[in-house]
């Protein structure tokens, strides 16, 4: 397994070691003891500026999910899972307002954006709700 880890905010000082180890929990609560996954931490603005270059979405956002399975290129059976951008400023704010620890809304932007690689959709209220109940599981085996 290999998780690289590239931090370009100054929001909050991460634990890199920590993340890596809740990501490669994940990962192999998922059976993706193979994967390589690249983490990409940011502010608002950084994550608002990919949105909508990638997305044409003009506003930020907690998480961009950057599948290497999907489309053309790389087969399925590739380890190469993609990459996620995270706004670490985004997480900070609402884990305040959810009154929650930030490692544990760091954790819920890990599970969701890797569900994201994974294929795990969440624009309709039935695929929303699986999804939700896969990152509960994801966080809890983290």
């Amino acid at each position: 397994m290999r998780i690289d880890i590239m931090d370009l905010q100054d929001t909050v000082k991460l634990d890199k070691d920590k993340i890596k180890r809740h990501a490669e929990k994940a990962l192999k609560a998922l059976g993706e003891e193979e994967a390589e996954l690249s983490l990409l931490f940011v502010n608002d603005s950084y994550i608002k500026r990919l949105n909508h270059k990638y997305r044409g979405i003009d506003s930020k956002t907690d998480v961009l999910a950057f599948p290497m399975r999907e489309g053309e290129g790389l087969s399925k059976d590739s380890p190469i899972l993609g990459d996620l951008a995270i706004s670490i400023e985004t997480a900070k704010r609402e884990a305040k307002k959810r009154k929650s620890p930030f490692q544990k809304e760091l954790d819920l932007y890990l599970a969701h954006g890797i569900l994201h690689l994974l294929g795990y959709d969440d624009e309709d209220p039935g695929d929303r709700k699986k999804m939700q109940v896969k990152e509960a599981q994801l966080v809890e085996a983290m």
